[in-house]
C-alpha cells in the first residue's frame, strides 16, 4: 500500500514536470523581426518616448507667456461688518438714502452677498518668459534627438544580443560534435584495450576527456539560456520564451574599401541632442538676464453681486494694466545669471569633449573592423587544418597507428579552432554594428 502511494506521488510529480515543460513557448525570430519587436516593446525605448511626452508637455506650459489666464469664481458672504455691509449694498445696487442713517451705518445688522466673478490676466511684454519658452523648445527637441539615439543604441544592443544567442547555439553544436567524437574515441580505446593495443592510462584519458566535454557542454547550454533570456528582455518578452534565431553567423563581404572616406556625423542624433542642450542653456542665460527688464501685463474682471445664490441683479467691470520692474532682489537675479552662464560653459565643454571622443572612437572602430575581418580567414584556415588533422589521426587511431593522447589532442585543437572561427564571425558582426552605431548609417 505504501509503495502504491509512492507510485502515485511520482506520477503526479512527473505530470507537473511534463505540464511545465509543455508551457515553454518557442519563438523563431529573424534579426529584422527582433528589431521590430524591440521598437515596440523595449523598456528603454518606451521610457525615452515617455520622457519625450514630458518635454512636450513642459513646452506647452510656456504658452502662458502669450495666452491669458481666465478664472471663474463664486463666493458667498454673511457679515455685520459696517464697512463691508455698506460696500455690498453698493455692489448690489440697493443702497438708499435711509442707509446713510448713522445708526444703520454703525449697526447695519446681517448682510448677505453672493459674488460671481470672471478674471482675465493677459501677458503683454515678458521678455524673460519668451526666452524661457525658447529654452523649453530646445530642450524638447534635445529630448526627441535623445529618443532617436536611444532607439539606435537599442538596435545595436539587440543586434549584438541576437548574434550572441546564435554564437551560443553554435558553440553548443560544436561541443556536441566534439563530445560525439570523444565518445567514439573512447569506444575505440576500449576496443584497443581489449585487444592489448593500449594501456589503462589511455582509457582513463579518454574518459576524462568525455567528462570535460560534458562539463563544457553544460556551461555552453547555460550560456545559451542566459543569452536567450537577455535577448527576450531587450525585446520586452517574457524571459521564459525560448527564442530560436533564424539568421546565421556568416562571413559578409568586406566593407573595408568603403571606410577610407571621411564620414560626416554632424547630423547624428546624439550630437544634435548636445547642440540643442547648448542652445537651451543659451536661451536660459538670456532669460535670466531679461529678468532685469520691466514686465507689462493687462488684467480685467467682470462680476455680478446679489443677495441670492447665483444671483445677477447687479454687475460691474474693471480693466487695467500693470507695469512692474524688479530693481533689486537681494542679489538673487544676479546669482541666477552667473549660474546660467557657468552651466552654459559646462555644456559647451561637454559637447567639445564628446565630439573629440567620438572622432577617436570612429577611427578605433574602423581599425577593429579590419582586424575582425582578417581574423575570419585566419581562423577559418586554422579550423579546416585542425579538422583535417583530426580526420587523419582518427583513421590512423582506429588502425592502432596513433596514440590516445594524440587523438585527444587533435580533437581538443579541432574544437578550439571551431570555436575560434564562430567567435571571429561574431566579432566581425559586432564590429560592423559598432561602426554603424557611431555613423548612424547602414553599412551592409
Amino acid at each position: 500500500m505504501r509503495n502504491l502511494k509512492i507510485y502515485f506521488i511520482l506520477l503526479l510529480i512527473a505530470g507537473f514536470s511534463i505540464k511545465g515543460k509543455s508551457q515553454a513557448v518557442e519563438m523563431k525570430l529573424s534579426l529584422k523581426e527582433a528589431l521590430v519587436k524591440a521598437s515596440e516593446n523595449n523598456w528603454e525605448i518606451n521610457r525615452a518616448k515617455a520622457e519625450g511626452r514630458v518635454a512636450k508637455a513642459e513646452f506647452r506650459q510656456t504658452n502662458s507667456v502669450f495666452l491669458p489666464i481666465v478664472n471663474l469664481s463664486h463666493s458667498g458672504v454673511v457679515t455685520n461688518d459696517p464697512l463691508s455691509s455698506f460696500g455690498f449694498k453698493l455692489k448690489q445696487e440697493i443702497a438708499t438714502q435711509a442707509d446713510f442713517n448713522p445708526l444703520l451705518l454703525n449697526d447695519p445688522g446681517q448682510t448677505k452677498n453672493f459674488n460671481t466673478k470672471i478674471e482675465v490676466q493677459q501677458p503683454l511684454i515678458n521678455i524673460d518668459g519668451i526666452y524661457g519658452r525658447r529654452a523649453a523648445n530646445a530642450k524638447m527637441q534635445a529630448v526627441d534627438y535623445k529618443t532617436e539615439r536611444t532607439i539606435n543604441f537599442t538596435k545595436f544592443e539587440v543586434k549584438k544580443a541576437y548574434y550572441q544567442l546564435e554564437l551560443a547555439q553554435e558553440a553548443v553544436s560544436v561541443l556536441q560534435l566534439s563530445k560525439k567524437a570523444a565518445a567514439e574515441a573512447l569506444q575505440v580505446t576500449e576496443n584497443n584495450l581489449a585487444q592489448g593495443f593500449v594501456q589503462e592510462a589511455d582509457l582513463l584519458s579518454a574518459k576524462v576527456r568525455v567528462l570535460e566535454l560534458n562539463n563544457q557542454l553544460a556551461d555552453a547550454s547555460n550560456n545559451q539560456k542566459s543569452a536567450g533570456e537577455f535577448l527576450a528582455y531587450l525585446l520586452g518578452l517574457d524571459i521564459n520564451v525560448v527564442i530560436v534565431t533564424t539568421d546565421y553567423l556568416e562571413k559578409k563581404p568586406s566593407l573595408l574599401n568603403g571606410l577610407e572616406q571621411d564620414f560626416q556625423i554632424e547630423n547624428r542624433s546624439d550630437l544634435n541632442a548636445y547642440r540643442k542642450s547648448v542652445e537651451a542653456r543659451e536661451s536660459m542665460l538670456k532669460s535670466e538676464r531679461m529678468q532685469f527688464l520691466p514686465r507689462l501685463n493687462a488684467f480685467g474682471a467682470y462680476e455680478w453681486n446679489d443677495d441670492k445664490l447665483f444671483g445677477t441683479s447687479a454687475n460691474n467691470y474693471m480693466i487695467g494694466a500693470s507695469l512692474s520692474w524688479n530693481l533689486f532682489s537681494g542679489y538673487k537675479n544676479i546669482g541666477k545669471v552667473q549660474k546660467a552662464k557657468a552651466e552654459l560653459k559646462i555644456s559647451e565643454l561637454n559637447f567639445a569633449e564628446y565630439l573629440s571622443k567620438n572622432s577617436m572612437e570612429i577611427q578605433s572602430a574602423k581599425r577593429n573592423l579590419k582586424v575582425a575581418y582578417d581574423k575570419i580567414e585566419l581562423s577559418k584556415l586554422a579550423k579546416e587544418q585542425a579538422e583535417e588533422a583530426l580526420r587523419i589521426r582518427t583513421n590512423r587511431y582506429k588502425q592502432g597507428l596513433e596514440k590516445t593522447t594524440d587523438i585527444l589532442y587533435s580533437e581538443t585543437v579541432s574544437m578550439a579552432r571551431n570555436l575560434d572561427y564562430i567567435n571571429s564571425l561574431y566579432n566581425y558582426h559586432v564590429a560592423v554594428f559598432q561602426l554603424e552605431l557611431l555613423l548612424e548609417k547602414e553599412l551592409q
